[in-house]
């Protein structure tokens, strides 16, 4: 097995902090971490003299590259050195772009720059940002064969897949002068003699990559003294003060805050009730608002055509309406021929709404265009069908919108002639309303007021479990106007509108009084109210402790997206029953997909949870230097071995941490034997 680290930066960049390359520093990295090859791979520029210099005191092979930004994504650039008079002019046509332009490479432009594809190890950042896109991926055709990831949950996820690219995992580090620990972050693949053929070759076949030496991909190397951790399930044990929460700390600054689900010892104990409960709150208002937004979708598209309707103007419309034609109708000694003209009164040509026929159109087009489910679609409807479908919604609309273009022009004419003649004329005029349009917004009140109080009533639309918790949401109306002041979380006055809660469309015109912060984008949560509850398993709401418990569980769950998981000491805040029933089952499963860190001293946990890996921390004082070590191993290897290659019996740190020792164990053991008889 050979160790490679293939993205190494050795010369600040446009896209670096300011560094200084320090020759000490590689030649440290090389040899502490014993890598068998190495690429010099900066941003958009490649140094030949410095490259050089640097291949000349290392005595392991150094591939020259270049790490190019092209489009979204980065992509290193790695040449076999043969012809580095050809591949430095390229890298220099590649910074020459990025200096005048400061914009990534197109993919045209990279490929005449860098020339034929086939020559070059080509490894895009895959999962690691800013990543290649699947798209930008398949316009390499076959040139990409491995692709750089960021963490080694990633690297196994590609390597368990055989559609994804062959994972390669590297420091990407600067070898600067200020550099003190070293990176951990490598590759091992599986050749006899390094070059850059075999090289190519064997990053094309994902069984010849690995993220350690011994064990395959079961480990991984986590700090410079070679201290590995496991891709699964790791237990800390340690006595106090021994650096277990050091450990921890160093491993969550590997990989990163933005990458680590870190739950602390403690940190989910209720500590204050009235804090507990407006915490829990906000917990359920944040995981739940998705549902809530989606059960009001309909209701809020309402309220924004509620807002549309002005019906204090429209009311007033009409009543003028009415007394312009009793006026009109009573002072008939002021007629003449003006107003005996039939076009005075006339009323305006209605226009056809055509946002119906439009949605229909645009639904029918995504029909026909719709590729991801053509089988499905063809099955039920006929392509054919569906274009003439489309063709003759398309015509009904261009006559329709030419009726409406041609009623719009005659109405201007018509408004126009009236403007004219009753100008000259004595006789009163009747005022214009659209009675239709008054008529539809009364009817339009109505109905939404029925669709608001048949959403107020009581049920319970979601029912969602987590271990032995339910989620539910329960559906009904506001009762107290205090429930609207304690929605908006503001000292805005809710009185005057919730006396007008039972009418709807009166309501919603007082919220849109109120003002900032009750949007009206959220109106609906204010009509309907939606609430919250943690349900324990015998259906009762869940007490404080149980509050806490199902907080784990969603900490736990909900750091599927993270690199990896660190929890220190749950059995502090929680009882072994929950643990071994609840918590084990599903940091277990959350093991087989990311590496798992978990801190203990509770043989619930540390033993019946079935690790994949040990480690045990321990503080040493030597001379006047305090020593920090980890011993780790397998849990079914008889001892557990540190960096320096000190040993202790794996049976005598369980029994000494998990059960308080091999007298206090037998003790235990001896009473419950006398219960048992």
């Amino acid at each position: 097995m050979k160790k490679i680290d293939l993205h190494i930066h050795t010369k600040t960049s446009s896209q670096d902090r300011d560094f200084v390359f320090s020759e000490h520093n590689i030649k440290r990295y090389v040899r502490d971490a014993e890598l068998d090859c190495i690429a010099i791979t900066n941003h958009n520029l490649f140094d030949r003299e410095q490259f050089e210099k640097i291949r000349s005191v290392l005595d392991i092979l150094v591939i020259p590259g270049i790490e190019v930004d092209i489009e979204k994504f980065h992509i290193l650039v790695l040449a076999d050195g043969r012809d580095l008079d050809g591949f430095s002019s390229r890298c220099d046509e590649v910074a020459r772009k990025w200096h005048t332009t400061g914009l990534p490479l197109r993919h045209e432009e990279f490929e005449s720059i860098l020339g034929d594809l086939r020559q070059y190890i080509l490894i895009p950042h895959y999962l690691k940002d800013p990543k290649i896109s699947p798209e930008s991926l398949e316009r390499f055709g076959g040139h990409i064969h491995c692709g750089e990831v960021s963490s080694p949950k990633k690297f196994m996820a590609c390597h368990k897949d055989p559609e994804m690219l062959v994972p390669v995992f590297f420091s990407d580090c600067r070898i600067s002068d200020t550099l003190s620990d070293l990176p951990t972050k490598q590759t091992y693949v599986d050749c006899e003699e390094l070059t850059f053929g075999t090289l190519r070759q064997v990053l094309k076949d994902r069984d010849k990559v690995s993220l350690s030496t011994i064990g395959g991909n079961r480990y991984f190397q986590i700090f410079p003294d070679g201290q590995k951790l496991s891709t699964g399930l790791n237990v800390v044990l340690g006595d106090r003060s021994s650096g277990k929460s050091y450990t921890l700390q160093r491993i969550y600054d590997w990989f990163g805050a933005e990458n680590t689900r870190y739950i602390r010892q403690f940190d989910l104990v209720a500590r204050n009730e009235v804090e507990d409960e407006r915490k829990f709150k906000d917990f359920l208002s944040e995981k739940t608002s998705l549902f809530s937004r989606e059960y009001l979708a309909d209701l809020q598209g309402a309220v924004g055509h509620m807002l549309e309707i002005d019906l204090k103007s429209d009311m007033e419309s009409v009543e003028q309406y009415v007394s312009t034609l009793l006026n009109y109708a009573r002072d008939t000694s002021r007629h003449d021929a003006f107003s005996k003209a039939t076009i005075y009164n006339e009323e305006l040509f209605q226009q056809k709404n055509l946002s119906g026929l439009e949605n229909l159109i645009s639904s029918t087009k995504r029909l026909v265009s719709n590729v991801e489910y053509r089988l499905i679609i063809d099955k039920h409807i006929p392509q054919a069908a569906l274009k003439a479908l489309y063709v003759e919604l398309m015509m009904t609309y261009c006559t329709q919108k030419e009726s409406n273009l041609k009623k719009d022009w005659v109405n201007t004419v018509i408004q126009d002639i009236k403007a004219r003649l009753q100008r000259k004329s004595s006789a009163p005029s009747v005022t214009d309303v659209d009675l239709l349009r008054v008529a539809t917004n009364k009817r339009g009140i109505a109905r939404f007021e029925e669709l608001v109080k048949a959403a107020r009533k009581a049920k319970i639309p979601l029912r969602k479990k987590k271990g032995s918790f339910e989620i539910v949401a329960q559906v009904g109306p506001f009762m107290r106007v205090s429930e609207l002041k304690d929605l908006s979380r503001s000292q805005k006055g809710f009185s005057a509108a919730f006396e007008k809660y039972d009418k709807p469309y009166e309501f919603l015109q007082e919220l849109r009084n109120i003002g900032s912060p009750v949007e009206a984008s959220d109106f609906s949560k204010y009509l309907v109210k939606v609430e919250y509850k943690i349900l324990n398993k015998d259906g009762l709401v869940a007490s404080g402790g149980e509050r806490s418990e199902f907080f784990l569980l969603d900490k736990i769950e909900g750091a599927s997206s993270a690199d990896v998981l660190l929890i220190d000491e749950p059995e502090s805040s929680f009882d072994n029953h929950f643990l071994k029933a609840e918590v084990n089952e599903i940091i277990k499963e959350m093991s087989r997909k990311m590496p798992v860190v978990v801190v203990t001293h509770n043989n619930t946990v540390g033993v019946s949870i079935r690790p994949d890996y040990i480690l045990y921390t321990q503080k040493a004082v030597e001379g006047t230097e305090i020593k920090w070590r980890i011993f780790s191993g397998p849990p079914t290897s008889k001892k557990l071995v540190s960096a320096d290659g000190l040993e202790l019996q794996t049976r005598d740190i369980l029994l000494g941490n998990l059960e308080a020792g091999v007298k206090t164990y037998e003790e235990r053991s001896a009473t419950y034997a006398d219960l048992k008889d």
